[in-house]
């Protein structure tokens, strides 16, 4: 039986990430680093968090905000909550959560996979289910089909208008994607229900691929705005609705263009906030209620590595052939992997003392947290983990390697690509100099060319070649201000549906749709406006969901939009 100690370090976990069973248990087994665990709590950023400053908790009772910010790595001060107009609640309106789950059932029977080798939509013949989805969509949401303008881009990428009755303020845009991962093959006879059934069991779990991502949040943002239709309402605010649908393959097909179709018609910097799906939530640690709103998103890149050496017979071969050389390279970059960069602006210093100021902490990570000497250390303990170590600097891993053509012949070319996720702090630029410099040194003793970025493209032989693999990587996203009128219209929104809730930075190890749409706005929040205990197994067996996390989603999306009436810009 666990210890009391054992059992609360088990829920510290589970509320922080949302991993695996296999994996927890992984973790919560592994006995060689029982000091970090009382930290685990922290990362309840699953994928990412910004920075913030130093909140001591000085209470204003008159004034908007529930807490002043004083310095660069602390809690965004609170916004009070936030209800303007109804306050439409789903989930107590007769016979509206079964017409919720078929609706969203009806969206997870269309198997609208995404593969890696897909064409372009007008001739790849796989993507005509998302536009059986959009036929389906108008069907169950008549009158936002009737209100709402749309516009098809890249065929079948969904851009709605709603016209506000004040077009000198911003608009907000609300994102979801059509698109889901496949399902293997190979599995399918594991899942429950059929991964495209769109089964509820007696407990009121919603099964199927695109149930959790992220097709709760388009059938939500929808449904949200089908009651305010049905309510007669009139935003004040011009309210977008974008959905790409190959974000899964990168979302190079729709969700580039439908952004350039926003900048085009608004300009850059013309929207208040956008919202999009996130792997962060609403959910109990140490005693309080966490909000998690992903203000933040990791960078990426991958290199390639070329080894280009002689052949020849393998009875005679050199002290390093082609596959050794390149295994000494990988070898050191595994030797040197990224600093652990807990500072001001990494989100999860931000998280942390929002749990150390709200939350029912240890007094000693509390004074460890608020002291930036203590910051490195702190950091450094916590990155032993390596699923920690994701939300605390760049990571890297080898994942591609080909060499030789056959046992007695001597490799020619040794290859290898290395993934890279960047720290939100960093940058593609920072990150490949660094690599540089790891390997020169290497390349050198070995009395090779070293081919930086095409610097000896000529060598043909005897040379090491390191380039940035494809189009030259994705720089890290801006990070979202934790103040100012968006924040406060998102944080005052949390906190009028889930009252008392902490809102705090979190963010994305992953990427989003929102990569592309940068230019618009600086405020971009990655949100599942659900508690996470509610939604399981993201890109698996057995994704599902639960009928009340749906039913949240909605209400957020509704309670949103009304709360826009009455803000003007800053």
């Amino acid at each position: 039986m666990l210890s009391r100690q054992e059992m609360v370090e088990r829920e510290e976990k589970r509320l922080l990430l949302p991993i695996s069973e296999s994996r927890e248990r992984e973790l919560l087994d592994n006995k060689l680093r029982p000091r970090y665990s009382r930290f685990l709590w922290l990362i309840l950023v699953i994928f990412c968090l910004p920075a913030i400053p130093l909140l001591a908790p000085t209470w204003l009772p008159d004034s908007p905000e529930v807490a002043i910010a004083k310095s660069k790595a602390s809690c965004p001060a609170q916004p009070q909550p936030r209800n303007i107009g109804l306050d439409w609640k789903p989930e107590e309106e007769e016979g509206y959560p079964t017409k919720a789950f078929e609706r969203l059932r009806g969206a997870i029977q269309i198997p609208t996979q995404s593969y890696d080798d897909m064409g372009a939509p007008e001739e790849d013949e796989r993507f005509m289910f998302v536009g059986e989805l959009g036929s389906y969509l108008e069907t169950v949401f008549p009158l936002l089909h009737e209100k709402l303008s749309v516009e098809l881009i890249a065929k079948y990428g969904r851009l709605y208008t709603w016209a506000g009755s004040n077009p000198s303020l911003k608009p907000i845009v609300l994102m979801a994607h059509q698109d889901v991962v496949p399902v293997n093959p190979a599995t399918v006879d594991q899942w429950t229900y059929p991964p495209f059934g769109g089964h509820q069991d007696e407990d009121g779990w919603i099964w199927g691929r695109g149930s959790a991502d992220c097709k709760n949040t388009l059938i939500g943002i929808l449904a949200a705005i089908e009651q305010l239709a049905v309510e007669d309402f009139q935003p004040e605010r011009t309210i977008i609705l974008s959905f790409g649908f190959d974000e899964e393959i990168g979302g190079r097909r729709s969700a580039k263009p439908l952004a350039e179709a926003i900048v085009s018609k608004y300009g850059e910097d013309s929207v208040l906030l956008i919202v999009d799906e996130g792997f962060t939530g609403v959910d109990q640690a140490y005693g309080t209620t966490f909000a998690r709103l992903g203000m933040a998103e990791k960078g990426s890149f991958s290199i390639q590595l070329d080894v280009l050496t002689p052949g020849g017979h393998s009875s005679v071969p050199p002290r390093h052939t082609g596959i050794g050389i390149l295994s000494l390279l990988l070898v050191e970059l595994e030797k040197n992997p990224a600093k652990v960069n807990l500072v001001e602006g990494n989100p999860v210093l931000s998280y942390l003392n929002c749990a150390a100021d709200f939350g029912d902490v240890d007094k000693k990570l509390q004074k460890r947290v608020k002291d930036p000497k203590a910051w490195k250390a702190l950091g450094e303990e916590l990155a032993e983990d390596p699923i920690l170590r994701a939300f605390l600097g760049t990571t890297q891993a080898a994942d591609l390697v080909t060499a030789g053509v056959k046992v007695n012949a001597l490799p020619e070319l040794s290859s290898a690509k290395v993934n890279y996720r960047i720290d939100f702090l960093e940058s593609v630029e920072s990150e490949f100099k660094r690599i540089t410099s790891i390997l020169e040194p290497v390349v050198s003793s070995l009395n090779l060319t070293f081919s930086v970025q095409g610097s000896h493209a000529s060598v043909a032989n005897n040379v090491v070649r390191l380039d940035i693999d494809g189009e030259g990587g994705l720089e890290p996203a801006p990070l979202t201000p934790s103040k100012g009128l968006a924040f406060d219209l998102m944080g005052s929104t949390v906190r009028h549906i889930w009252e008392d809730a902490v809102v705090a930075p979190s963010g994305m190890i992953a990427n989003t749709d929102t990569k592309h749409y940068w230019s618009l706005t600086n405020n971009i929040y990655r949100f599942v406006p659900a508690s996470l205990d509610l939604i399981k197994n993201f890109h698996t067996v057995d994704e599902r969901i639960h009928i009340d996390a749906h039913l949240s989603s909605i209400r957020f999306f509704y309670k949103l939009i009304r709360n826009t009436e009455g803000l003007s810009d800053e």
